[in-house]
C-alpha cells in the first residue's frame, strides 16, 4: 500500500468579526467580509487555543498576521 503525501491546500475562509472582535478591534485585523487563511506563526500557541487562530489575508502573502476568535471564521465551500 502506497500513499502520498500531497500537501494540503490551505482552508479559506470569510472573516465576519463577533464577540471580542467586533467589540475591540486589534489595529492589524482584516475588514468584515475578507477571504482569509490559518497561519501557524512559529513559537505561537497553536491554532484552536482558547478559542482563537491567527489568520492573514488570502491575496496577501506578506500582510501581518492577525489573532481573532474562532467563531469569526466561516469557511468558503469550493475554495
Amino acid at each position: 500500500m502506497t500513499t502520498t503525501n500531497k500537501p494540503r491546500r490551505p482552508a479559506h475562509f470569510v472573516f465576519q468579526p463577533v464577540g471580542m472582535d467586533d467589540w475591540r478591534p486589534t489595529a492589524n485585523q482584516p475588514a468584515a467580509g475578507t477571504i482569509v487563511i490559518k497561519v501557524q506563526p512559529h513559537g505561537c500557541p497553536r491554532n484552536g487555543t482558547m478559542g482563537h487562530c491567527y489568520v492573514r489575508p488570502a491575496d496577501d502573502a506578506n500582510a501581518r498576521n492577525c489573532l481573532v476568535q474562532l467563531n469569526s471564521l466561516t469557511p468558503v465551500k469550493g475554495a
